[in-house]
């Protein structure tokens, strides 16, 4: 039975790209947003098990392995590199290190569920891992300039008491490989569809980024939310977000 990567929840995610910031008591952030499973790019020659690919990897429900297959593209070719245990040998891992970094790595155990069933039946559990660049994508004119454009083009037009309690928006957007915005949209609409528009416009208006770079030099696009408002907001937990490094 193939697993589903547990219900992924596709508001993808975001780390807090800068510290919080705040005008007039009301806090906001840009984070960067991650997939459900990811690694960055300068980990893969550190991955040894199942469980370096991904933490939540459910060690604890595997009674004894049959296979497990890793599947990646190197140099534009589909390649595969199979095992017999979450230990990976080094085929595996020179692949996981080689892979073309554009696309996934894909994970197929096949196994012996844990259990006290006296017919058990072989399982299958699927995964995959996206590789991220070390290189995020950043403002082209600094980090503080980006919240100085907020305050000025959005920010500042908010009226107090707009965000009361744990009220918080999220306009998610996406900086492309040539650095321009696009994807916009309401993550998490606020209670006055006003503001969501204000701030759409302004993420709309903002100059070019500089795109998300790969070691290699290849630019890849890259996902990015605005929060504003109460960040103890238990929904914030669906955006995924993860401090930019």
């Amino acid at each position: 039975m193939k697993n589903n990567q547990f219900l992924i929840i596709v508001l993808l995610s975001i780390g807090c790209a800068f510290n919080s910031f705040a005008q007039n008591d009301l806090k906001f952030e840009i984070n960067k947003v991650l997939p459900f499973i990811s690694i960055q790019e300068n980990k893969l020659d550190k991955i040894n098990t199942l469980t370096d690919l991904d933490k939540r990897y459910p060690t604890s429900w595997v009674k004894e392995y049959i296979s497990v297959e890793i599947s990646a593209y190197k140099n534009g070719t589909q390649t595969k590199a199979s095992g017999i245990s979450d230990v990976l040998n080094q085929e595996q891992k020179e692949l996981i290190r080689l892979a073309d970094r554009s696309s996934d790595i894909a994970v197929s155990v096949m196994y012996l569920p844990e259990n006290s069933l006296k017919n058990n039946t072989v399982k299958q559990y699927d995964f995959k891992v996206t590789i991220m660049p070390d290189k995020n994508a950043i403002y082209s004119e600094g980090a503080e300039q980006l919240i100085q454009y907020l305050q000025k083009n959005s920010i500042v037009n908010i009226e107090a008491g707009s965000f009361t309690g744990y009220d918080l928006t999220a306009i998610k957007f996406t900086i492309t490989e040539q650095g321009h915005i696009t994807d916009i949209q309401v993550a998490m609409p606020s209670k006055d569809t006003k503001i969501d528009e204000m701030l759409v416009t302004a993420i709309s208006k903002m100059p070019s980024w500089k795109p998300a770079e790969f070691s290699n030099g290849l630019k890849v696009k890259q996902n990015f939310v605005l929060t504003i408002g109460n960040m103890e907001n238990c929904m914030v937990n669906l955006l995924n977000i993860r401090p930019i490094e």
